[in-house]
C-alpha cells in the first residue's frame, strides 16, 4: 500500500534530490539490485527490486535531516538509511531490508503447486482501491507483519515477522489469508 509523504519543511528542486538518488541507484545496482527511477510523482524516489521478483521491493527518497547541510535516505517504512553523502551505506541498508523478503519470496515460490489456472492479464497500472482498504483493515489488526496484493498471483501476501525467522504466507481471499498468519503465528 502506498502511503503519500508527508510533506518536507524545507523545500529545494526536485533537480537537486535526483542528483542524489541517481549516485544511490549506481551503488544499488552494485548491489545485484534493478531499480526504477520514479522521479515523475509527487516526491522524487528509485524503486528497487529484484529482477526474479519485480513485484516486490523497496523504495526510496531523500528526506530533509536534522541540520539544513543533510539530507538523509529514505526507506518506504520511514527508516532513514543513511545520509545523502553515503550512498554506499544507504544501498547496503537497503540490501538488509529486502533480503528477508525476497529469500521468503523465493522460498515460496519455489514450494508453489502449479495450477492449471489460465493464464492473465497484465494486471492494470493503477491499484484496486478496495484493495488498500481491505490491507489497511489487515495491518490494523496485525501490527508488525507486511500484506500486499499480488498483482501477477492474484493472491493476497503477508510476512509474520517473529523474531530472527519471518514467514511468507499467502492466500487467495483475505479470510484465508488471516487463517494463514494465525497459523504461522501458532508454529513458532
Amino acid at each position: 500500500m502506498w502511503i503519500e509523504p508527508k510533506p518536507s519543511p524545507r523545500t529545494v528542486p526536485a533537480s537537486s534530490i535526483t542528483v542524489h538518488l541517481d549516485r544511490l541507484s549506481e551503488e544499488i545496482a552494485r548491489e545485484g539490485w534493478q531499480f526504477a527511477r520514479r522521479y515523475d510523482g509527487p516526491r522524487p524516489l528509485i524503486h528497487v527490486f529484484d529482477r526474479d521478483i519485480p513485484q516486490f521491493g523497496e523504495s526510496i527518497t531523500l528526506v530533509p535531516g536534522q541540520t539544513p547541510d543533510v539530507w538523509w535516505f529514505r526507506s518506504s517504512t520511514g527508516e532513514d538509511l543513511a545520509p545523502h553523502t553515503k550512498p554506499i551505506q544507504a544501498a547496503k541498508q537497503v540490501t538488509r531490508i529486502l533480503i528477508p523478503y525476497v529469500t521468503a519470496a523465493r522460498a515460496a515460490r519455489s514450494h508453489q503447486t502449479q495450477t492449471t489456472r489460465p493464464p492473465r492479464a497484465t494486471p492494470p497500472a493503477v491499484p484496486d482501491p478496495s484493495h488498500e482498504t481491505t490491507i489497511a483493515g489487515l495491518q490494523e489488526r496485525f501490527a508488525g507483519v507486511v500484506f500486499w496484493w499480488g498483482t501477477y498471483t492474484y493472491e493476497w501476501w503477508a510476512i509474520v515477522p517473529g523474531g530472527t525467522q519471518w514467514t511468507i504466507v499467502n492466500a487467495e481471499d483475505p479470510d484465508a489469508l488471516v487463517q494463514q498468519i494465525l497459523k504461522a503465528r501458532n508454529y513458532r
